[in-house]
């Protein structure tokens, strides 16, 4: 169970009674709690690169609706902290992993033929769990042992998913995309990318009353959605609750947020790859009705080989919103791109030439990523590169006047 952003700031500072809203996915969640929803079999959990008989990790498909999601939790204590947790599982035939919300600092989300592998550390953070929920604060001695909690490592969250297959669709975009964060609870939502909605209109109008992850009532939503906001670009938005203070009722509370949006995102959405996106990048703050912006100083972006990570280090409660808009530029087409594999773990890629516009070839098993070459020809181009054995996702991404456009992809094992 989670509070909604208003009723918790307003029984953290004022000390009125709460209202509870169930968001996708609870810092306090297990991840199987009732039968109406899918235990999944096969998940595996790593611990520093070993196998673990300490942790065990239970993952559970959440009922179709308007929060489809694959929730994973871990058995952590004081001892997980500063440790790292590999999490592997696959979903179900006929599902597609899209992106993460984990509590916890995300080290790499990856979806591979199904496969899903998540690498994170857990987190510390104050949570507020119930019932019973009138009057709790964190901040009163009278507060019920247990109701108000900090952890010292904490590591749970979900992968969402879509229901459909076959052919390229905009949600395919968000594969890859995560943010993680250390707070009570937080929604997400993206608006301003054309063809892809994610979150629900319970971002924007938050309705009160008692559900529960799993849900299908209005109350009940995966967050983000509503009518596209009105800003220069594309807006990743991120409402977060937790406690004002921590559970000894004097410390005040601080959390972390971090999101990762991979470079199909960005050029759907931006039109540029992670260095143009980060060039056009701003965050604020808002909280109280009041807006400000987070100077350079208090997060930072960082163009990955893969994506835009950025991290707000330090973050104040009790129910902030950040805000992430960027800039959108021109948009340069995908190449229409022929894939295929030859001797000795080479890939070739045969493109359309399109004139005033060059070519790179990359690909990506992890964390680990080669560059290739590519050869102009009058009518086309034709990149090569050469791989170990695994499974990669080779991308080839065209570039006009210094910006990057939106990359053709393909995931080949050799």
């Amino acid at each position: 169970m989670l509070f909604s952003a208003r009723a918790l700031q307003r029984a953290l500072l004022v000390g009125g009674t709460t209202v509870i809203l169930s968001l996708a996915i609870s810092a306090a969640a297990n991840a199987c709690v009732s039968t109406d929803q899918t235990p999944i079999s096969g998940a595996t959990l790593q611990v520093d690169g070993a196998p673990s008989s300490q942790y065990a990790v239970e993952v559970c498909k959440w009922p179709l609706g308007m929060t489809q999601v694959y929730s994973f939790s871990i058995n952590t204590d004081a001892g997980a902290a500063g440790k790292v947790f590999t999490i592997t599982f696959d979903v179900l035939a006929g599902d597609r992993a899209i992106s993460a919300e984990v509590y916890g600092k995300v080290r790499s989300f990856t979806v591979v033929d199904g496969k899903v592998t998540i690498v994170a550390t857990p987190i510390a953070m104050t949570q507020v769990n119930g019932p019973p929920n009138a009057g709790t604060t964190c901040a009163l001695p009278e507060t019920p042992v247990g109701v108000c909690q900090t952890s010292s490592a904490k590591l749970t969250g979900g992968v969402r998913y879509t229901a459909a297959s076959g052919t390229a669709r905009p949600d395919d975009a968000l594969v890859g995309m995560f943010v993680g964060a250390s707070a009570n609870g937080y929604q997400v939502g993206l608006q301003g990318c054309t063809g892809i909605s994610y979150g629900s209109a319970a971002f924007a109008t938050a309705a009160q009353g008692d559900t529960r992850p799993g849900d299908t009532r209005p109350g009940d939503a995966p967050g983000g959605g509503g009518a596209p906001q009105q800003s220069s670009g594309p807006v990743l938005t991120v409402e977060m609750n937790g406690p004002h203070f921590q559970d000894d009722g004097l410390t005040l509370n601080f959390g972390t947020l971090e999101a990762f949006m991979p470079d199909a995102l960005l050029a759907s959405c931006v039109g540029g790859d992670a260095a143009a996106a980060k060039a056009g990048l701003s965050v604020s703050r808002t909280e109280d009705g009041a807006t400000t912006a987070v100077g350079a100083g208090a997060f930072t972006a960082t163009a990955e080989a893969d994506g835009l990570r950025i991290v707000v280090p330090s973050v104040a409660f009790s129910a902030p919103t950040y805000k992430m808009t960027f800039k959108k530029t021109a948009l340069i087409a995908k190449p229409k791109a022929t894939f295929s594999k030859g001797k000795s773990n080479t890939v070739t890629a045969a493109i359309t030439r399109v004139s005033g516009v060059t070519y790179a070839i990359t690909a990506a098993k992890g964390k680990t990523t080669k560059k290739g070459t590519c050869k102009v020809a009058a009518k086309k181009v034709t990149c090569t590169i050469k791989l170990a054995k695994g499974t990669w996702k080779v991308s080839i991404t065209p570039k006009k006047s210094g910006k990057s456009g939106t990359p053709a992809t393909k995931t080949i094992k050799l």
